[in-house]
Protein backbone atom coordinates (compact mmCIF):
# COMPACT_ATOMS: atom_id res chain seq x y z
CA UNK A 1 0.00 0.00 0.00
CA UNK A 2 1.18 3.35 -0.93
CA UNK A 3 0.89 6.16 1.78
CA UNK A 4 1.47 9.59 1.65
CA UNK A 5 0.40 13.50 3.03
CA UNK A 6 -0.24 15.78 1.29
CA UNK A 7 0.23 19.43 2.99
CA UNK A 8 -0.34 23.58 2.07
CA UNK A 9 0.19 26.68 2.68
CA UNK A 10 2.46 26.34 5.84
CA UNK A 11 3.20 29.26 6.15
CA UNK A 12 6.07 28.96 8.78
CA UNK A 13 6.70 31.64 10.84
CA UNK A 14 4.25 33.90 9.96
CA UNK A 15 3.00 36.08 12.20
CA UNK A 16 -0.40 35.19 13.20
CA UNK A 17 -2.99 38.84 12.84
CA UNK A 18 -5.34 40.36 15.77
CA UNK A 19 -3.07 39.48 18.56
CA UNK A 20 -1.61 42.26 21.14
CA UNK A 21 -0.59 41.45 24.63
CA UNK A 22 -2.70 41.79 27.50
CA UNK A 23 -2.55 40.68 30.85
CA UNK A 24 -3.98 37.09 31.76
CA UNK A 25 -3.59 36.01 27.95
CA UNK A 26 -1.56 33.10 26.72
CA UNK A 27 2.22 32.88 26.46
CA UNK A 28 2.42 34.69 23.54
CA UNK A 29 6.03 32.75 22.87
CA UNK A 30 3.64 29.96 22.56
CA UNK A 31 1.09 31.64 20.40
CA UNK A 32 3.90 33.00 17.60
CA UNK A 33 5.18 29.20 17.38
CA UNK A 34 2.08 28.31 16.45
CA UNK A 35 2.88 27.35 13.00
CA UNK A 36 6.22 25.47 13.81
CA UNK A 37 4.66 23.47 15.67
CA UNK A 38 2.41 22.80 13.32
CA UNK A 39 4.83 21.48 11.16
CA UNK A 40 6.63 19.49 13.93
CA UNK A 41 3.16 17.88 14.54
CA UNK A 42 3.19 16.88 10.55
CA UNK A 43 6.47 15.84 10.42
CA UNK A 44 6.19 13.61 13.91
CA UNK A 45 2.94 12.21 12.08
CA UNK A 46 4.74 10.98 8.92
CA UNK A 47 7.43 9.52 11.17
CA UNK A 48 5.27 7.29 13.25
CA UNK A 49 3.15 6.22 10.44
CA UNK A 50 6.28 5.84 7.89
CA UNK A 51 4.99 7.28 5.04
CA UNK A 52 6.35 7.41 1.94
CA UNK A 53 6.37 10.82 0.83
CA UNK A 54 5.52 14.11 1.51
CA UNK A 55 4.11 16.91 -0.76
CA UNK A 56 4.06 20.64 -0.13
CA UNK A 57 1.68 22.41 -2.19
CA UNK A 58 3.20 26.13 -2.13
CA UNK A 59 3.54 28.58 0.41
CA UNK A 60 5.78 26.57 2.60
CA UNK A 61 7.04 30.91 3.45
CA UNK A 62 5.38 33.50 4.20
CA UNK A 63 7.31 36.22 2.11
CA UNK A 64 10.92 36.98 2.88
CA UNK A 65 12.19 35.36 6.31
CA UNK A 66 13.43 38.15 9.10
CA UNK A 67 16.18 36.14 9.29
CA UNK A 68 17.86 32.68 8.41
CA UNK A 69 16.42 30.73 10.68
CA UNK A 70 12.95 29.88 9.53
CA UNK A 71 15.06 28.44 6.43
CA UNK A 72 17.08 26.45 8.77
CA UNK A 73 14.23 25.00 10.92
CA UNK A 74 12.38 23.82 7.87
CA UNK A 75 15.47 22.17 6.56
CA UNK A 76 16.54 20.16 9.76
CA UNK A 77 12.56 19.10 10.07
CA UNK A 78 13.51 17.24 6.65
CA UNK A 79 16.61 16.16 7.43
CA UNK A 80 14.70 14.06 9.69
CA UNK A 81 12.32 12.70 7.54
CA UNK A 82 14.92 12.26 5.23
CA UNK A 83 16.64 9.90 7.81
CA UNK A 84 13.76 7.69 7.44
CA UNK A 85 13.74 7.49 3.92
CA UNK A 86 10.92 9.93 3.25
CA UNK A 87 10.99 12.10 0.40
CA UNK A 88 9.60 15.77 -0.01
CA UNK A 89 8.14 17.09 -3.19
CA UNK A 90 7.68 21.27 -2.39
CA UNK A 91 6.38 23.84 -5.30
CA UNK A 92 6.63 27.58 -4.21
CA UNK A 93 3.52 29.86 -4.58
CA UNK A 94 2.65 32.88 -4.31
CA UNK A 95 3.76 34.26 -0.89
CA UNK A 96 7.39 32.41 -1.14
CA UNK A 97 7.95 32.27 -5.18
CA UNK A 98 10.04 35.97 -4.40
CA UNK A 99 11.98 34.88 -0.86
CA UNK A 100 15.32 34.96 -2.01
CA UNK A 101 16.95 33.56 0.85
CA UNK A 102 15.90 29.88 0.05
CA UNK A 103 18.16 30.04 -2.90
CA UNK A 104 21.13 29.89 -0.24
CA UNK A 105 20.24 26.95 2.21
CA UNK A 106 20.68 23.86 0.58
CA UNK A 107 17.97 21.42 0.97
CA UNK A 108 18.62 17.71 2.38
CA UNK A 109 19.31 15.32 -0.85
CA UNK A 110 15.56 13.92 0.39
CA UNK A 111 13.98 17.66 -0.71
CA UNK A 112 12.78 18.06 -4.50
CA UNK A 113 12.07 21.61 -4.92
CA UNK A 114 10.25 22.06 -8.09
CA UNK A 115 11.58 24.53 -11.30
CA UNK A 116 9.44 27.78 -11.69
CA UNK A 117 10.63 27.41 -15.28
CA UNK A 118 8.23 25.07 -16.90
CA UNK A 119 6.58 22.11 -15.14
CA UNK A 120 8.79 18.79 -14.11
CA UNK A 121 8.59 15.51 -13.47
CA UNK A 122 10.03 13.70 -10.19
CA UNK A 123 9.89 10.07 -11.08
CA UNK A 124 10.08 8.42 -7.35
CA UNK A 125 10.60 4.51 -9.74
CA UNK A 126 11.30 2.25 -6.08
CA UNK A 127 7.02 3.30 -5.86
CA UNK A 128 6.20 3.26 -8.63
CA UNK A 129 4.63 6.92 -8.63
CA UNK A 130 5.30 10.44 -10.87
CA UNK A 131 4.53 13.69 -9.20
CA UNK A 132 4.33 16.88 -11.67
CA UNK A 133 4.73 20.31 -10.49
CA UNK A 134 5.77 23.66 -11.20
CA UNK A 135 6.94 26.49 -8.51
CA UNK A 136 5.62 29.97 -8.94
CA UNK A 137 8.64 32.62 -10.48
CA UNK A 138 7.02 35.87 -8.67
CA UNK A 139 4.01 36.29 -6.37
CA UNK A 140 1.51 37.07 -8.98
CA UNK A 141 0.76 34.15 -11.66
CA UNK A 142 -2.34 34.60 -13.31
CA UNK A 143 -1.82 31.97 -16.47
CA UNK A 144 -3.16 28.60 -16.26
CA UNK A 145 -0.22 26.59 -15.12
CA UNK A 146 -1.65 23.30 -15.44
CA UNK A 147 -2.39 23.28 -19.02
CA UNK A 148 1.38 22.94 -19.65
CA UNK A 149 1.94 19.99 -17.39
CA UNK A 150 3.37 16.57 -18.63
CA UNK A 151 0.89 13.73 -20.11
CA UNK A 152 0.97 11.15 -17.43
CA UNK A 153 3.31 8.47 -16.92
CA UNK A 154 2.12 5.24 -18.40
CA UNK A 155 2.07 2.03 -15.25
CA UNK A 156 2.80 4.72 -12.48
CA UNK A 157 0.75 6.48 -9.68
CA UNK A 158 0.65 10.12 -11.44
CA UNK A 159 0.23 12.86 -8.97
CA UNK A 160 0.02 16.78 -9.88
CA UNK A 161 0.90 19.07 -7.47
CA UNK A 162 -0.23 22.62 -7.85
CA UNK A 163 -0.98 26.23 -6.16
CA UNK A 164 -3.94 27.41 -8.29
CA UNK A 165 -7.46 28.94 -7.50
CA UNK A 166 -10.35 26.39 -9.01
CA UNK A 167 -13.00 28.36 -11.06
CA UNK A 168 -15.50 29.61 -8.68
CA UNK A 169 -13.86 29.28 -5.71
CA UNK A 170 -14.20 32.61 -3.64
CA UNK A 171 -11.98 34.61 -1.06
CA UNK A 172 -8.51 33.53 -2.70
CA UNK A 173 -7.03 35.61 -5.40
CA UNK A 174 -7.51 33.67 -9.22
CA UNK A 175 -3.55 32.59 -9.07
CA UNK A 176 -2.58 30.02 -11.66
CA UNK A 177 -6.91 29.76 -12.43
CA UNK A 178 -8.01 26.71 -13.58
CA UNK A 179 -11.22 24.37 -13.87
CA UNK A 180 -11.69 20.95 -12.11
CA UNK A 181 -12.51 19.50 -16.05
CA UNK A 182 -8.79 20.56 -17.05
CA UNK A 183 -7.67 18.75 -13.72
CA UNK A 184 -9.83 15.82 -14.67
CA UNK A 185 -8.77 15.86 -18.27
CA UNK A 186 -4.71 15.76 -18.01
CA UNK A 187 -5.24 11.86 -16.80
CA UNK A 188 -3.96 12.20 -12.81
CA UNK A 189 -4.86 10.49 -10.51
CA UNK A 190 -4.30 13.13 -7.73
CA UNK A 191 -4.30 16.59 -7.76
CA UNK A 192 -2.60 17.86 -4.61
CA UNK A 193 -3.68 21.50 -4.40
CA UNK A 194 -2.76 24.58 -2.42
CA UNK A 195 -3.97 28.28 -2.00
CA UNK A 196 -7.12 27.93 -0.45
CA UNK A 197 -7.48 27.70 3.30
CA UNK A 198 -9.79 25.64 3.53
CA UNK A 199 -9.94 21.61 3.33
CA UNK A 200 -11.96 20.16 0.53
CA UNK A 201 -12.28 16.95 -1.79
CA UNK A 202 -13.57 18.86 -4.98
CA UNK A 203 -13.90 15.65 -6.77
CA UNK A 204 -12.97 12.22 -6.82
CA UNK A 205 -12.86 10.54 -9.69
CA UNK A 206 -10.09 11.59 -10.22
CA UNK A 207 -9.17 12.92 -6.47
CA UNK A 208 -8.75 16.58 -6.67
CA UNK A 209 -8.01 18.04 -2.96
CA UNK A 210 -7.52 21.23 -1.63
CA UNK A 211 -5.41 20.12 1.98
CA UNK A 212 -5.96 23.80 3.68
CA UNK A 213 -3.65 25.68 5.51
CA UNK A 214 -1.86 23.99 8.63
CA UNK A 215 -2.46 26.12 11.07
CA UNK A 216 -5.02 29.40 10.67
CA UNK A 217 -3.48 32.16 11.17
CA UNK A 218 -5.97 34.96 11.50
CA UNK A 219 -10.07 34.74 12.40
CA UNK A 220 -10.66 34.38 9.04
CA UNK A 221 -9.19 31.13 9.23
CA UNK A 222 -11.39 29.22 12.18
CA UNK A 223 -11.56 25.54 12.83
CA UNK A 224 -8.99 22.80 13.21
CA UNK A 225 -6.45 23.16 10.06
CA UNK A 226 -3.78 20.44 8.95
CA UNK A 227 -3.00 18.23 6.10
CA UNK A 228 -4.40 14.85 3.94
CA UNK A 229 -3.27 11.53 4.64
CA UNK A 230 -3.78 9.59 0.96
CA UNK A 231 -3.57 5.88 0.81
CA UNK A 232 -3.65 3.62 -2.25
CA UNK A 233 -4.23 0.30 -2.35
CA UNK A 234 -4.86 -1.26 -6.04
CA UNK A 235 -7.35 1.21 -7.44
CA UNK A 236 -8.66 2.51 -4.31
CA UNK A 237 -7.72 6.07 -2.80
CA UNK A 238 -8.66 6.66 0.66
CA UNK A 239 -8.32 10.65 2.01
CA UNK A 240 -8.31 11.14 5.39
CA UNK A 241 -8.35 15.04 6.88
CA UNK A 242 -5.23 15.17 9.88
CA UNK A 243 -5.86 18.48 12.44
CA UNK A 244 -2.39 19.76 12.76
CA UNK A 245 -3.24 22.80 14.36
CA UNK A 246 -1.90 23.82 17.73
CA UNK A 247 -4.36 27.08 18.05
CA UNK A 248 -8.08 27.67 16.56
CA UNK A 249 -9.59 30.81 16.04
CA UNK A 250 -13.27 31.45 16.87
CA UNK A 251 -16.04 33.24 17.04
CA UNK A 252 -17.82 33.36 20.13
CA UNK A 253 -21.63 34.98 20.19
CA UNK A 254 -23.11 35.58 22.70
CA UNK A 255 -26.79 37.10 23.99
CA UNK A 256 -26.16 39.94 26.52
CA UNK A 257 -30.06 41.01 26.61
CA UNK A 258 -30.39 40.74 30.12
CA UNK A 259 -27.20 42.66 30.67
CA UNK A 260 -27.76 45.76 33.41
CA UNK A 261 -23.89 46.82 32.98
CA UNK A 262 -20.96 46.08 31.55
CA UNK A 263 -20.14 43.27 34.69
CA UNK A 264 -22.94 41.52 33.73
CA UNK A 265 -22.40 41.43 29.69
CA UNK A 266 -18.94 40.06 30.52
CA UNK A 267 -20.48 37.13 32.68
CA UNK A 268 -23.08 36.43 29.97
CA UNK A 269 -20.33 35.81 27.67
CA UNK A 270 -18.50 33.78 30.21
CA UNK A 271 -21.34 31.49 30.45
CA UNK A 272 -21.61 30.66 26.65
CA UNK A 273 -17.59 30.70 26.31
CA UNK A 274 -17.53 27.75 29.42
CA UNK A 275 -19.50 25.60 27.45
CA UNK A 276 -17.46 26.23 23.78
CA UNK A 277 -14.63 25.12 25.80
CA UNK A 278 -15.89 21.66 25.71
CA UNK A 279 -14.91 21.76 22.12
CA UNK A 280 -11.51 22.69 21.97
CA UNK A 281 -10.58 19.75 24.13
CA UNK A 282 -8.01 21.81 26.03
CA UNK A 283 -6.09 23.52 22.81
CA UNK A 284 -5.37 27.23 22.92
CA UNK A 285 -7.48 29.37 21.27
CA UNK A 286 -7.91 32.71 19.97
CA UNK A 287 -11.77 34.50 20.33
CA UNK A 288 -13.70 37.22 18.31
CA UNK A 289 -16.08 37.69 21.23
CA UNK A 290 -19.48 38.84 19.71
CA UNK A 291 -22.09 40.41 22.12
CA UNK A 292 -25.64 40.73 20.66
CA UNK A 293 -29.41 41.13 22.23
CA UNK A 294 -31.56 44.20 22.99
CA UNK A 295 -30.00 45.07 26.69
CA UNK A 296 -30.56 47.47 28.63
CA UNK A 297 -26.53 48.02 29.23
CA UNK A 298 -26.46 48.56 25.53
CA UNK A 299 -25.69 52.82 26.22
CA UNK A 300 -22.58 51.47 28.69
CA UNK A 301 -21.23 49.07 26.09
CA UNK A 302 -21.19 51.73 23.39
CA UNK A 303 -19.88 54.75 25.27
CA UNK A 304 -16.65 52.49 27.00
CA UNK A 305 -15.66 49.95 24.33
CA UNK A 306 -12.41 49.57 26.70
CA UNK A 307 -14.24 48.80 29.82
CA UNK A 308 -15.86 46.39 27.75
CA UNK A 309 -12.94 44.31 26.36
CA UNK A 310 -10.80 44.20 29.75
CA UNK A 311 -14.05 42.66 31.18
CA UNK A 312 -14.24 40.52 28.73
CA UNK A 313 -10.79 39.14 28.64
CA UNK A 314 -10.87 38.93 32.39
CA UNK A 315 -13.96 36.65 32.00
CA UNK A 316 -12.37 34.82 29.15
CA UNK A 317 -8.92 33.99 31.64
CA UNK A 318 -11.26 32.80 34.17
CA UNK A 319 -13.30 30.18 32.49
CA UNK A 320 -10.66 28.96 30.25
CA UNK A 321 -7.93 29.21 32.79
CA UNK A 322 -5.68 31.10 30.50
CA UNK A 323 -5.92 29.43 27.09
CA UNK A 324 -7.92 31.83 25.19
CA UNK A 325 -6.56 35.41 23.68
CA UNK A 326 -9.53 37.38 23.06
CA UNK A 327 -8.15 38.88 19.67
CA UNK A 328 -11.51 41.45 19.53
CA UNK A 329 -14.44 42.43 21.08
CA UNK A 330 -17.80 43.04 18.73
CA UNK A 331 -20.39 45.08 19.95
CA UNK A 332 -23.89 44.26 18.36
CA UNK A 333 -26.32 44.94 20.80
CA UNK A 334 -29.28 47.27 20.29
CA UNK A 335 -30.90 49.69 23.35
CA UNK A 336 -33.99 48.25 24.93
CA UNK A 337 -35.52 51.43 23.35
CA UNK A 338 -38.54 51.83 20.76
CA UNK A 339 -37.40 54.09 18.43
CA UNK A 340 -40.02 53.78 16.43
CA UNK A 341 -42.43 55.46 19.18
CA UNK A 342 -39.88 57.94 20.39
CA UNK A 343 -39.54 59.00 16.59
CA UNK A 344 -43.22 59.77 16.59
CA UNK A 345 -43.40 61.35 19.95
CA UNK A 346 -43.75 64.81 20.78
CA UNK A 347 -40.51 64.93 22.95
CA UNK A 348 -36.89 66.90 22.26
CA UNK A 349 -35.52 63.03 21.97
CA UNK A 350 -38.18 62.37 19.17
CA UNK A 351 -37.02 65.44 17.19
CA UNK A 352 -33.56 64.28 17.90
CA UNK A 353 -34.32 60.84 15.99
CA UNK A 354 -36.19 63.11 13.32
CA UNK A 355 -33.77 65.08 12.67
CA UNK A 356 -30.92 61.87 12.24
CA UNK A 357 -33.04 60.70 9.66
CA UNK A 358 -33.33 63.75 7.74
CA UNK A 359 -29.08 63.68 7.38
CA UNK A 360 -29.39 60.30 6.24
CA UNK A 361 -31.89 60.68 3.35
CA UNK A 362 -31.01 64.84 2.37
CA UNK A 363 -27.11 65.20 0.82
CA UNK A 364 -27.88 68.69 1.26
CA UNK A 365 -28.73 69.04 5.05
CA UNK A 366 -25.06 67.00 5.84
CA UNK A 367 -23.43 69.77 3.80
CA UNK A 368 -25.28 72.36 5.51
CA UNK A 369 -23.97 70.66 9.08
CA UNK A 370 -20.54 70.58 8.12
CA UNK A 371 -19.89 67.33 8.44
CA UNK A 372 -16.96 66.07 5.91
CA UNK A 373 -16.34 62.52 5.38
CA UNK A 374 -13.48 62.90 3.25
CA UNK A 375 -10.62 63.17 5.67
CA UNK A 376 -12.05 60.00 7.71
CA UNK A 377 -12.17 58.12 4.10
CA UNK A 378 -8.62 58.97 3.90
CA UNK A 379 -7.37 57.92 6.96
CA UNK A 380 -8.78 54.65 6.28
CA UNK A 381 -7.66 53.67 3.06
CA UNK A 382 -5.15 51.54 2.61
CA UNK A 383 -6.40 49.87 5.79
CA UNK A 384 -8.78 46.99 6.58
CA UNK A 385 -11.74 49.51 7.05
CA UNK A 386 -13.39 50.71 4.39
CA UNK A 387 -16.70 53.11 4.76
CA UNK A 388 -18.82 52.75 2.03
CA UNK A 389 -21.45 55.41 1.11
CA UNK A 390 -24.35 52.71 2.59
CA UNK A 391 -22.85 52.56 5.74
CA UNK A 392 -23.35 56.33 6.58
CA UNK A 393 -26.87 55.31 7.93
CA UNK A 394 -25.74 53.00 9.94
CA UNK A 395 -23.27 55.37 11.71
CA UNK A 396 -26.23 57.93 12.16
CA UNK A 397 -28.33 55.00 13.86
CA UNK A 398 -25.71 53.98 16.06
CA UNK A 399 -25.07 57.64 17.26
CA UNK A 400 -28.94 58.04 17.76
CA UNK A 401 -28.71 54.39 19.93
CA UNK A 402 -25.61 56.41 22.01
CA UNK A 403 -27.44 59.73 22.52
CA UNK A 404 -30.77 58.20 23.70
CA UNK A 405 -29.41 55.47 26.17
CA UNK A 406 -27.06 58.22 27.30
CA UNK A 407 -30.53 60.61 27.79
CA UNK A 408 -32.35 57.01 28.93
CA UNK A 409 -29.66 56.50 31.54
CA UNK A 410 -30.03 60.30 32.67
CA UNK A 411 -33.21 60.96 33.05
CA UNK A 412 -35.65 58.11 31.40
CA UNK A 413 -37.85 58.71 28.65
CA UNK A 414 -41.47 59.93 28.38
CA UNK A 415 -44.64 58.14 26.26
Amino acid sequence: MLTFLHAADIHLDSPLRGLSYYEGAPPIEEIRGATRQALDNLVNFALEEKVDFVLVAGDLYDGDWQDFNTGLYFANQMRNLGEAGIRVAVIRGNHDAANTMTKTIPMPKNVKIFSARKPESWLLEDLEVAIHGQSYANRDVYENLAVTYPTPVPDMFNIGILHCLISGADGHLPYAPCTLDELAAKGYDYWALGHVHKYGVLREQPHIVYAGCTQGRHIREPGDKGCVLVEVEETEIRTEFLPLNVLRWVEVKADVGNAQNIEQAAVAFGDVLSRKLTDLEGMNACVRAVLTGRCPAHGRLSTDPEAVAANVRAIASEVSQGKVWIEKVQLQTRPTIDFDSVAESDTPQGELLRYLKELTVNPQALEELGLDLTALKSKLSGSDVELKENEINDLFSDVGDILLTMLEDEEGLEG
